[in-house]
């Protein structure tokens, strides 16, 4: 009777301490869906960001362009040259005069994939269980002696996203991205920063992205326009 009792004893307290982790979970998303304005951001149909990528010594004009639903085009200059890069929501295309050709050419299926993962405006976290995805709250972790939440997002495809939440601000302060590449387990890792609000939703203005503890490059965004008009064509394929 003793080990009977004691054994519903345990399962009791695992049950509850289950509840607690899934209860912190639910509290740290509703915190940080509250910082970052996620009401609004769920009301922005479309999305413009100007600014400039730096990498190895140079300064690289970029423009990023989303609408709903799904759709993304990003436009960087490089030595004078326009590389267009865009997903229109079901297929991925690319101009690249730097590859010799100024004729659209179809993206690969990792691009495509990453292309459709940043056209979901709403991000990954927003109504995570309905997308296929899991969450999991696995610990605490000190970032320069700022404390952090570290939840674990596992994708419906299998790709894994570790964030590290500011436990004050509740913004993000990085993520560790594990995919697989061409058959090649890698992980990239990005430190958002500079966070402004823009129309009541706080966005990161400097995104340093990172692989095997050296920095690739970083985003500078210098403006940020909401709900300007833009066509659907601008994202579809030309065709000659």
């Amino acid at each position: 009777m003793k080990k009977c009792f004691a054994l519903l004893t345990g399962l009791l307290l695992v049950s509850f301490a289950g509840s607690l982790v899934a209860q912190d979970l639910d509290e740290i998303l509703s915190n940080h869906f509250e910082t970052i304005g996620q009401d609004k951001v769920l009301k922005v149909n479309t999305m413009t960001m100007k600014g400039k990528i730096l990498q190895q010594g140079m300064e690289l004009p970029i423009m990023l362009q989303m609408k709903r639903p799904e759709k993304v085009r990003m436009e960087a200059s490089v030595q004078g040259q326009k590389i267009i890069t865009s997903f229109d929501g079901e297929n991925g295309w690319q101009i690249n005069p730097m590859m010799g050709s100024l004729d659209p050419q179809d993206l690969g299926s990792d691009q495509v994939k990453e292309m459709k993962a940043m056209g979901d405006m709403d991000g990954d976290l927003y109504d995570y269980a309905a997308k296929g995805h899991q969450l999991e709250l696995i610990g605490e972790e000190e970032m320069e002696g700022t404390p952090t939440y570290k939840v674990k997002l596992t994708k419906k495809d299998g790709d894994k996203v570790v964030y590290y939440f500011d436990a004050e601000s509740y913004v993000i302060l990085k993520t560790e991205t594990t995919r697989t590449i061409q058959g090649v387990e890698q992980t990239f890792e990005q430190f958002p920063g500079n966070y402004k609000m823009v129309e009541g939703m706080a966005m990161p203005f400097n995104i340093s992205s990172a692989y095997q503890g050296q920095i690739l490059m970083e985003i500078v965004i210098d403006t940020v326009e909401i709900d300007q008009e833009m066509p659907d064509s601008l994202f579809v394929r030309p065709v000659k």
